[in-house]
């Protein structure tokens, strides 16, 4: 699936033939073929002109607007991708106690598992520090076979979080180095940079989930709210490390961003990328979600990309849903 980002103010967007051309003033700055666009992320300042938009329609392209600092505002969505029916049963489900829990299990249990295989990476290459932490984790992800309810899993979650920051912090150079998780605004750089990714793949994977018909507000896990994206943020868990925790801590320590990359908004508190370092930052978290990576099964010829990946997932979680058995869903776990 290709992702088109939109990130310069000013800019035009139009459809000439079969592609698609950026322009600002009369210079085109960008040109891509239509049908090599799948989904498309509007950030503040570019614009599209109706015939682009109603292409993307006709074509089935979701269209996603958000602030230059993430904010979400909105999205164009074609109706190709609604699938009543399987929209019917997945709201059913969220219902099914049986079905929830066990999905929730499936979730977090991944998630911990994927923090506990991030941070053993990068504490090998720190000896100096104590990577006890590891072993709480170890026993976090024991109880949560255990668990009796969602309230239990989430609970178990909030206590691997708590730790896992931590030891992310400690990983961390000097300058980047925090005191809590903080978001809505994060309060520090190497926050901003977990905000923003957060957001990337919070509406990379809404977008998924659209293409498969599935109602990215039902969720099984995380509680209805007005606005949020409830499914969305449940297939997020297991990713959140894999693909944005360790992404940033590689940022922060090999010095591809600095303190003064950032800024700090006068009227909310909150750090944030300035604006060009927050292109380049997008451009390498699309770097690394389509770079081809080896598999881990042990076949040294095979190889994927993690869009793929999480297109895999939703399919999966479709066919658990169609069919109504949770162990269907087998969640991403990294080694």
């Amino acid at each position: 699936m290709g992702i088109l980002y939109l990130t310069t103010e000013g800019s035009k967007v139009r459809k000439d033939g079969g592609r698609i051309v950026v322009c600002v003033g009369n210079e085109r700055i960008h040109e891509i073929p239509i049908e090599q666009v799948d989904a498309v992320v509007v950030f503040t300042g570019a614009h599209l002109t109706e015939e682009v938009m109603v292409e993307f329609l006709k074509r089935g392209t979701a269209v996603t607007f958000l602030s230059s600092r993430g904010q979400y505002y909105g999205r164009l969505e074609p109706v190709q991708s609604v699938d009543v029916l399987r929209q019917m049963k997945q709201a059913s489900l969220t219902k099914n106690d049986e079905f929830c829990l066990g999905l929730s299990k499936e979730f977090i249990s991944s998630k911990i598992h994927n923090q506990i295989t991030v941070l053993r990476w990068f504490f090998k290459n720190r000896p100096d520090l104590d990577d006890s932490d590891l072993d709480k984790l170890k026993v976090l992800y024991g109880k949560i076979i255990n668990a009796g309810s969602i309230g239990e899993v989430t609970g178990y979650e909030g206590n691997a979080a708590k730790i896992y920051f931590s030891c992310l912090s400690r990983l961390c150079k000097p300058e980047f180095r925090f005191t809590e998780r903080t978001r809505q605004p994060p309060k520090d750089a190497f926050n901003s940079m977990l905000s923003y990714g957060y957001t990337l793949l919070m509406y990379e994977i809404y977008t998924i989930l659209g293409k498969h018909g599935l109602y990215p507000y039902f969720g099984f896990m995380h509680k209805p709210k007005r606005g949020h994206p409830a499914l969305a943020s449940d297939l997020m868990e297991e990713w959140r490390p894999v693909i944005v925790d360790a992404f940033v801590l590689h940022l922060a320590n090999k010095g591809s961003f600095k303190s003064i990359d950032f800024e700090t908004d006068p009227a909310s508190g909150g750090v944030f990328l300035c604006k060009e370092q927050s292109r380049e930052f997008l451009r390498r978290y699309e770097k690394r979600v389509i770079s081809r990576i080896k598999s881990d099964d042990g076949d040294s010829d095979q190889t994927f990309n993690y869009r793929l990946q999480i297109d895999k997932q939703v399919t999966m979680l479709a066919k658990a849903i169609d069919k109504e058995d949770y162990r269907i869903y087998k969640s991403y776990r990294i080694r």
